[in-house]
């Protein structure tokens, strides 16, 4: 198998309407509001950006986001989302929501009554786990069979939180999780019927984008950004805050990365009917975040009229990636990933290798 695939995209680019820019910053009051928020780094890799002959190199560390018992971005888009129902179900206004009036007596009440589900293999699971015991609301956690008992034990650990290893595939314990009448199912992907919670997760996510557009000199924004991909959400979310806040001559090339595998963003380009696509089976990856057959039905249409270029890469790629942001080149700083987390770098660093791919007029725009 090629380690690593790269196609450009068929569909036509530059269509979609951005108009998010009042969201993000409803989103970034939010959480500038929360006792307990900090942004996560923003590194800049100089020696690795030397030695491979480019400009500059940025990394966005989320291991650091939280706590020591989260280290993933999974839990901007769910406390964000979950405070939102939270607010709607108690009457308050969304619009600039603060934390402080999710603290206040009436509104815990309020939260004490609502329980939360979820189908989860995995971050999602333990960011919303972990937002449940800060809301004071509650929540159950259904995992598809295979989930290790470990993961499970780190969700359960958390406070007003039930979890269960069922055993059904990740698609049927979804299913499993929104047949409760009494409760809010809270998913990180879309379908038709379902878009108005996922749009809240991905509304989320654009905290991170608020952040970089803060730490990066403005001189010096990006002309390249590569972002993983499972179902689309977090892609879709980074994508819609910095397409609603650049201008237009500011706005990067935009690469999605999946795992060889499992790459519904990449097989859909490639039929290129305007349709998002399955990928068929059950295919395996160690990237088991990015483990996703079908794209989210509101990240699609995002990641298709702005991504330029679709990539893949293979298990021992990521490992490859992940070894190299350990193992920093002078004084460069020290990056721990898991396998998914790794993702879009591994990509960029086998791409560097490859002089094909280095030299092909698409790859220098």
């Amino acid at each position: 198998m090629t380690e690593i695939k790269l196609i450009k995209s068929p569909f036509k680019i530059g269509n979609h309407p951005f108009n998010d820019a009042e969201i993000v910053k409803q989103v970034a009051n939010f959480y500038q509001s929360v006792p307990f928020y900090q942004p996560t780094p923003l590194i800049n890799l100089k020696q690795y950006a030397k030695k491979n002959n480019i400009g500059s190199l940025y990394v966005k560390d989320e291991s650091q986001r939280f706590s020591k018992a989260l280290k993933a971005f999974k839990a901007t888009g769910g406390l964000y989302a979950m405070a939102y129902c939270i607010a709607k179900q108690a009457g308050l206004a969304t619009k600039y929501l603060k934390y402080s009036q999710l603290m206040t007596p009436l509104i815990r009440k309020v939260a004490d009554q609502i329980t939360f589900y979820t189908a989860t293999d995995g971050n999602h699971g333990r960011g919303v786990a972990w937002a449940a015991e800060k809301l004071g609301t509650h929540a159950i956690v259904k995992m598809p069979a295979g989930s290790t008992k470990i993961r499970a034990e780190h969700i359960a650990a958390f406070n007003n939180v039930n979890v269960e290893i069922t055993d059904k595939n990740y698609d049927d314990t979804v299913q499993l999780a929104d047949k409760d009448p009494n409760g809010i199912l809270i998913q990180d992907m879309a379908w038709e019927g379902y878009t108005e919670i996922p749009q809240a997760i991905s509304a989320g996510y654009s905290i991170i984008v608020t952040e970089i557009l803060r730490q990066i000199d403005t001189d010096n924004y990006p002309t390249h950004i590569f972002l993983q991909a499972g179902v689309g959400q977090l892609s879709s979310g980074i994508i819609d805050a910095l397409y609603s806040l650049l201008p237009k001559d500011k706005r990067p090339v935009i690469t999605i990365v999946e795992p060889a595998t499992v790459a519904c963003y990449y097989l859909s380009a490639q039929v290129a009917d305007n349709n998002l696509h399955t990928v068929p089976g059950s295919p395996r990856t160690i990237m088991a975040g990015l483990n996703c057959q079908t794209p989210s039905l509101i990240s699609f249409p995002v990641i298709r009229d702005t991504a330029s270029f679709y990539g893949t890469l293979t298990d021992n790629v990521a490992r490859i990636g992940m070894r190299t942001l350990s193992t920093p080149i002078g004084t460069d700083s020290k990056i721990i990933s898991g396998e998914s987390g790794v993702a879009a770098f591994a990509y960029v660093n086998a791409v560097l290798q490859d002089q094909h791919l280095r030299d092909t007029p698409d790859s220098a725009r």
